[in-house]
């Protein structure tokens, strides 16, 4: 199939797992119908994770693999947590779906899990080591038991008694065909000489084509009941159908196609892997002088409105905390509570109370309400991270233009976005905290011998004054 086929397969996958998110995680219900709809939504994370499998086998786009692998590991943690809810919630290891697949028109085979093609694809070198591995170990234990022959085992035979022993059993299978064929013979003269004893009349023509036609039609339906029957048994599974040619067989075609599109993967990964290394030095190279600048006049802003409103300079993050991180992005402000007048503190410990009894009695209506029906079960992390995934498909991936990009190579835009927090954090802490580090303690410096010459100025003023009123 081409790229577009399952490029088209993924987006549709994409919109069937927004609409099972919005029935995920379910509202209060009680036991039947939880089970009704958790069984509904096992079955279609199911179908949905058989289609993303092959999309993940077969794109070659190297960035879509990585955020199609994301969901697919998404969507099997969750249909495994969903399964396991319905074994607690039955108390059965085995879940009956019959009723759900025949209201949602489904077949049984639609609930077979089949193991993911990467557990396998991406640990081919670890299990080719480990295949050598077992097949040196079995080599030295067979060496090790021909090196040590066991007690009364069996002599080898000689050359000359395995010729006898072919001999004789060529001799007999020889004299058995002779006896058969002699065996046939007779029986050939015994017909012969009774025909001639009873005078067989001439044969009409016309009566003789009637019983070869016969005997043609005889076979011919044979034939043919022979060849419905094969067909019949390999249409109901009891027999293999007969192999075809190479060329002509699909399963055998699709193989090909498959190991040429694992090629092309592998090839477009190895592109992907080496432009990240290329795009990376490339952005440090052309925007980290903008991005240095613009950190170093952003901090030294922070300088300045910090002695503005402290009248003095602030002390510089340390690496270990993260450096100027804070600087760029502070954390929330939490506003003080306002203090209560001294008169509001009774007012305080009755409402306190009030508020302990409220609680005690939302306890006890919880506990009731836990004994009547089932708990509201918490949102998963898997499905959060689904949300994740959907929502960065949508950004990314649904309206994006590939009509350049036929052969599914990397793409750039994508690499820089994703590179560029990472170049500009590494500037910030290899490179700008330390130069600003440095520029706030030649500030502070610089402040200080400040004031120091402005005393220094005060007190030579106020001597000069005395020594004018004495003169």
């Amino acid at each position: 199939m081409a790229n577009v086929t399952y490029d088209l397969l993924w987006r549709e996958t994409m919109r069937d797992l927004l609409d099972m998110l919005e029935l995920d995680p379910p509202q209060d219900q009680d036991e039947e119908e939880a089970f009704q709809h958790f069984s509904y939504l096992y079955i279609k994370y199911v179908q949905i994770f058989k289609n993303l499998e092959d999309c993940y086998d077969q794109h070659v786009h190297p960035q879509k693999r990585i955020d199609i692998k994301d969901v697919l590991e998404a969507v099997i943690g969750r249909m495994l947590e969903i399964k396991g809810y319905l074994v607690t919630l039955k108390g059965l290891k085995f879940i009956n779906f019959d009723d759900i697949l025949v209201d949602l028109k489904l077949i049984p085979e639609t609930l077979e899990l089949p193991v993911p093609r990467y557990f396998v694809d991406e640990r081919q070198k670890d299990l080719m080591l480990r295949e050598k591995l077992v097949q040196t170990l079995i080599a030295a234990r067979d060496a090790d038991k021909d090196d040590v022959a066991p007690e009364g085992s069996e002599k080898v035979m000689s050359t000359e008694d395995a010729i006898k022993v072919i001999q004789i059993n060529e001799r007999g299978r020889q004299g058995k065909q002779r006896a058969r064929f002699m065996k046939e013979i007779r029986k050939q003269e015994e017909l012969e000489k009774k025909l001639r004893e009873m005078g067989q009349p001439e044969t009409d023509p016309d009566s003789a084509a009637v019983v070869i036609q016969k005997l043609f039609r005889g076979f011919k339906t044979m034939k043919q009941a022979r060849m419905m029957r094969e067909e019949e048994l390999v249409f109901i599974g009891m027999k293999q159908p007969e192999p075809k040619p190479r060329e002509l067989d699909p399963v055998a075609r699709q193989g090909d196609i498959r190991s040429r599109r694992k090629i092309i993967q592998a090839q477009n990964k190895d592109e992907y892997e080496e432009a990240l290394v290329n795009i990376r030095r490339k952005i440090y190279d052309d925007e980290g002088v903008d991005m240095r600048e613009q950190m170093m006049d952003k901090i030294r802003q922070w300088f300045v409105l910090f002695r503005e409103h402290n009248d003095s300079f602030p002390e510089y993050p340390e690496e270990e905390t993260g450096g100027s991180i804070f600087i760029f992005d502070p954390p929330p402000v939490v506003e003080p509570e306002e203090e209560e007048e001294e008169g509001g503190g009774d007012k305080k410990k009755d409402d306190k109370k009030k508020d302990d009894k409220k609680d005690d009695k939302k306890k006890k209506g919880e506990e009731e309400e836990e004994d009547e029906g089932p708990q509201q079960l918490p949102v998963s992390e898997f499905v959060l991270k689904m949300q994740a995934c959907t929502e960065k498909f949508c950004q990314v991936w649904q309206d994006r233009d590939e009509t350049h990009n036929f052969a599914q190579k990397y793409d750039a835009e994508l690499i820089r976005e994703a590179l560029r927090p990472g170049v500009r954090d590494e500037i910030r802490v290899k490179e700008v905290d330390t130069v600003m580090r440095e520029e706030l303690e030649n500030l502070k410096l610089a402040v200080e011998k400040g004031k120091k010459g402005k005393k220094k100025g005060k007190k030579k003023g106020k001597k000069g004054g005395k020594k004018g009123k004495k003169g």
